[in-house]
């Protein structure tokens, strides 16, 4: 139970509340105070302190007051503090009602709001359902939150895979590729297809590598250089030999001879020489010319100039221009097709130092191909040509083999040239950037964000199944709370004489948060409360519900609660002005029901600024059960809590005589001297029943003021010492007699109405 309240400091009418030595709250504690002197502010302090909500107490702050704001309360099971923005200490069970309360969860004004009903649900279904309702609250945050970083993580990795990956890939897609650890590679042969296929127009019109001339056999100089004429006679050959000897030629087959008389023997005449012109007696000698040159003897002569032919090729540069052409240009075409298909070129040979052989053996051999020709007749000896030989022989052999190389590497690149397609070019491409993909979908980052993004993608089908597990145990737990609610909200209606009912329903879980779902009834005719206020035609809260009406409502709504709660034995009901806005008839019923909250609850407290309604309450509870307190002055600045006699209090003689002193300020006429001398009764009475244990039933003014002067210096009535003296000094002089040179002798209206004002002050909340 809250057994004291120590000290309340700059919280709203709070500048500063101290209660008196001898307060300690009841079962059943009843409030007496004024309107604005602080009955909401105990009540909310109550309210944050169950709630821990700070925010609270921040909020009512005391304009211009300290910078502090201070709270502390003396409960059973300890103490509750606030101080530095912030409660500590026990925290107790506690259920207020008071206007905050309709405001909040059942209307505020002529309007009943969603958030009244969501609010209203938390209300009805109890600690528990509020739990269950918190908790899924806080999964429907963490799966916003989730669900948040699901499309933040979904839109990053697709961001990035539209930039990498083809454009049909789903992030699905992408997420379930395999790792490969050979994936370089598989990208590198693929982006060559790619490469091919974009420009499979050129490849197919590009040429491959051009073979280098190929040199004779050596064969073929052999056959010649060492060749003779078969079927030639001897008596032919002879005669030609000796006629040639008569020119006296140093050597018979000096270059030149047969060849000019080869040269000239097509042009023979029947009677002349072909040679000379002289008239031919004998004809012998041509006919052994003709026999001597003869046909066999005319192919060798041609495939020997042929064969010089080919060797001057190579003295002139004719072969070796022709197989640098071929080298350059195979250079850039094995460049061209190593970028375009990747295709290696052939082994490269020392071209410079094969030519420059051939061109040696070349020169040789024409050489004797001269000396051949001076005399075809006669075999040439091989043996002093058989370097050069075997030096063209090698060159040739080395260019066949390059030769061999060259159409094994064109080859190749007419396989790739069949094999090019540009209409596979798109699909070529979409595979290069499925690969792409795969490489960057197996990057550190990415695999910390798909497991990221996978992990979240988990928890979000964990909290729905968690979530559907919880709402499926809050709807059975709603459901047993309205089954039996809207009755006891209608038991309560009609007791309190409401000419309407409700029809209560099950929860409205459409929203994010459930909320309570209910129709008026009057007249077997259902309003909602949620129709709309601007509805003037129609029937609606604001126009079927008297403001009494709907006092009884929440009224009726928060004892439906307190009864439905099994809790409520745990808990501290707090009710402040219960009786606003009802009926007086209401009076009865209300006291009656508090009475019951009595019997029920840890312990009830009621705020109130109607003493003839705590009167009743007095009345009606167990004497036994019931402490009384009031919030008043006593001394400038400082509200006290102190005890309160509410049947001395609601008794005529009591209220009469401060009555009489508002009166008088307010205009009506009364004798001076009565007025002034109730300055003193008023004052005594106040300060009696505001600490009896220190002034005691009977203490005069005088005796109040000598008691106050060594009361404690923390006592809430010592700042009142000063102001008590002048009042005092100023209202004994109706009760004694006469003193010469008295400055309070004479009673001047003005004056008297200053001290009035000055003792209503310091006594209010009698």
């Amino acid at each position: 139970m809250l057994r004291k309240i120590s000290i309340i400091e700059n919280v709203g009418r709070f500048e500063k509340a101290l209660p008196t030595p001898n307060v300690r709250f009841g079962k059943c504690t009843l409030f007496f105070g004024e309107n604005g002197w602080g009955k909401s502010t105990i009540a909310d302090i109550l309210r944050s302190l169950t709630l821990d909500d700070p925010e609270i107490i921040v909020g009512r702050k005391t304009l211009a007051g300290g910078p502090d704001q201070k709270i502390s309360l003396h409960l059973d099971s300890g103490r509750a503090n606030f101080e530095g923005g912030s409660w500590n200490g026990t925290q107790p069970r506690v259920a207020v009602f008071d206007s905050l309360f309709v405001n909040d969860n059942v209307y505020s004004g002529d309007i009943v709001s969603a958030d009244h009903l969501r609010r209203q649900y938390g209300l009805v279904v109890g600690d528990k359902g509020v739990k269950l309702v918190r908790q899924i609250v806080k999964l429907d945050e963490e799966n916003s939150e989730n669900n948040k970083a699901i499309r933040a993580l979904e839109a990053e990795l697709t961001a990035g895979l539209r930039g990498i990956g083809p454009a049909a890939m789903s992030l699905s897609a992408y997420e379930a590729l395999k790792e490969d650890p050979d994936i370089d590679t598989a990208i590198a042969e693929k982006q060559e297809e790619v490469s091919r296929a974009a420009r499979s127009k050129e490849l197919k019109v590009s040429a491959g590598a051009s073979a280098f001339p190929l040199p004779s056999e050596p064969a073929t100089f052999e056959a010649v250089l060492s060749q003779t004429v078969e079927g030639i006679a001897a008596e032919a050959v002879e005669a030609v030999r000796s006629h040639v000897a008569v020119h006296d030629c140093a050597e018979p087959t000096e270059p030149g001879l047969e060849t000019w008389l080869e040269q000239g023997l097509p042009f023979k005449a029947e009677d002349t020489c072909p040679f000379c012109g002289q008239d031919l007696q004998d004809r012998s000698l041509l006919e052994a010319y003709s026999r001597f040159f003869s046909e066999a003897y005319r192919k060798l002569a041609e495939d020997l100039q042929k064969l010089r032919r080919t060797c001057q090729r190579y003295s002139s540069g004719d072969y070796r221009n022709a197989a640098e052409r071929s080298s350059v240009s195979n250079e850039k075409q094995f460049q061209y097709w190593q970028e375009a298909a990747g295709i290696n070129a052939p082994a490269t040979i020392d071209l410079e130092k094969l030519i420059s052989g051939m061109e040696r053996a070349a020169a040789e051999m024409d050489s004797a191909l001269q000396t051949k020709a001076a005399n075809l007749t006669v075999a040439l000896d091989m043996e002093r040509l058989g370097a050069a030989i075997d030096a063209w022989e090698s060159a040739r052999a080395a260019i066949a083999s390059t030769n061999a190389a060259i159409d094994e590497y064109n080859r190749e690149v007419e396989a790739v040239k069949a094999a090019v397609d540009a209409g596979q070019l798109d699909r070529l491409k979409s595979e290069l950037k499925t690969l792409q993909a795969m490489k960057h979908r197996f990057d550190v980052k990415i695999i910390t964000k798909v497991t990221d993004l996978q992990n979240k993608r988990q928890r979000k089908s964990e909290i729905a199944k968690e979530k559907a597990k919880l709402r499926d145990e809050l709807t059975a737990h709603g459901k047993t709370i309205t089954e039996s609610l809207g009755e006891t909200i209608n038991a309560y209606l009609k007791r309190l004489n409401a000419g309407f009912q409700i029809d209560y329903k099950e929860p409205d879980y459409r929203g994010k948060e459930p909320a309570a779902s209910y129709q008026i009834i009057i007249n077997d005719i259902p309003v909602s409360p949620r129709a709309s206020g601007d509805t003037i035609g129609a029937p609606s809260f604001r126009n079927t519900l008297s403001a009494g009406d709907k006092s009884v409502l929440a009224l009726a709504l928060f004892l439906a609660q307190c009864h439905a709660d099994p809790d409520v034995g745990e808990t501290i009901i707090v009710l402040d002005d219960p009786f606003t806005s009802l009926d007086n008839f209401r009076r009865q019923f209300t006291a009656i029901e508090i009475r019951r909250i009595c019997d029920r609850a840890w312990q009830t407290i009621v705020l109130s600024h109607d003493k003839s309604f705590l009167r009743l309450l007095w009345d009606k509870i167990d004497q036994k059960l019931i402490t009384s307190f009031a919030l008043q002055t006593g001394a400038p600045g400082v509200t006290t809590i102190t005890p309160y006699d509410i049947p001395g209090s609601t008794q005529a003689r009591h209220v009469t005589e401060r009555m009489k002193i508002e009166e008088f300020l307010e205009g009506e006429p009364h004798e001076l001297s009565y007025i002034r001398t109730r300055l003193r009764t008023v004052c005594e009475d106040f300060y009696r029943k505001g600490d009896p244990q220190l002034f005691g039933e009977a203490a005069t003014l005088d005796q109040i003021l000598r008691i106050l002067k060594d009361a404690k210096e923390d006592h809430p009535f010592n700042g009142a010492l000063e102001n008590l003296k002048d009042i005092n000094s100023y209202s004994r002089v109706e009760n004694h007699a006469e003193i010469d040179g008295d400055p309070y002798g004479d009673t001047n209206p003005d004056e008297l109405k200053g001290f009035c004002r000055l003792v209503l002050d310091l006594t209010r909340g009698m």
